[in-house]
């Protein structure tokens, strides 16, 4: 593994290189809140590829974006498109974890030419929001926005505080994996206090959501076998969209495995790493 940096003009990009540099070229993208290490367990386990696990914007030792606008998935598409030009890949295959894995869903519709595989641990689609309900979704988002940008962020008074308030957030960790992500992305302030390094902006909702029919326009357009990993106690089953969609769509294998929401990291990433290791294949 070796760290890496790239910068976009008006970004930059972090991320570590793993496997094979001759292997199937893959970018990997994380949850939520997370950063690249979400994958630090799973990544040794696909030596065979050329991965790139990516710090997403305003994540992990990434660049954040300026201004009031919401962090818009749509966003993230353009910067790894960016990124995979960088790189020179002319095709390239995706994993996305949660909303990464939305991001790659994204991609791959955008730019089907591009994407020669596509894995999802925990999701599959955005969200969704019905046509009449826009003005509402851009109130929320402003207001949000306005809320975040002026509030300021929880410090902790010891590195091992700001693991433990990781292990208790919404999507409770163990301590392993809360520590790893924890290794990439707390940063200690100019008084000695600790944070998590993510940009508030990413507590915001977005300001346009796509419809449904505007996500099924996107997965119509993907034509390679999909591969979806499901936690039997994760989200996914919360979301209707997102099933109905996974049962509609006939290129999409799913595999329901135990485990919660972030079981592609130390909990199961063997099993994952058996999947994706018959799925990536020339």
């Amino acid at each position: 593994m070796k760290h890496c940096e790239f910068d976009l003009g008006p970004i930059k990009l972090a991320g570590k290189r793993w496997g094979n540099p001759n292997g199937i070229p893959v970018i990997a993208l994380h949850g939520w809140l997370d950063n690249c290490a979400s994958f630090d367990f799973l990544a040794p386990l696909l030596p065979k590829l050329d991965l790139l696990t990516l710090d997403l914007a305003g994540q992990g030792k990434s660049g954040h974006r300026q201004g009031f606008g919401a962090y818009n998935i749509w966003q993230d598409v353009a910067e790894v498109m960016a990124l995979a030009n960088q790189l020179d890949w002319k095709k390239f295959g995706i994993i996305g974890h949660s909303r990464g894995a939305m991001i790659s869903t994204l991609i791959a519709g955008t730019f089907p030419e591009r994407v020669t595989h596509l894995a999802t641990i925990e999701s599959f689609i955005p969200q969704v929001v019905a046509a009449d309900q826009a003005a509402v979704q851009l109130a929320s988002a402003v207001e949000s926005i306005l809320t975040f940008q002026g509030r300021p962020k929880n410090t902790y008074e010891t590195f091992a505080n700001a693991v433990e308030a990781r292990e208790k957030g919404l999507l409770r960790l163990c301590h392993e994996d809360a520590l790893v992500l924890a290794k990439r992305g707390v940063e200690q302030n100019a008084q000695g206090r600790f944070f998590w390094n993510y940009d508030v902006k990413l507590n915001a909702p977005s300001e346009v959501k796509f419809t449904l029919e505007q996500v099924r326009s996107f997965v119509d357009r993907i034509k390679i076998p999909v591969a979806v990993v499901i936690a039997e106690q994760g989200l996914v089953g919360d979301f209707e969209h997102v099933v109905n969609m996974l049962d509609e769509t006939e290129n999409v294998t799913t595999y329901h495995l135990p485990g919660e929401h972030h079981l592609h990291m130390s909990h199961q990433c063997e099993s994952i790493a058996e999947i994706f290791n018959e799925y990536f294949v020339v």
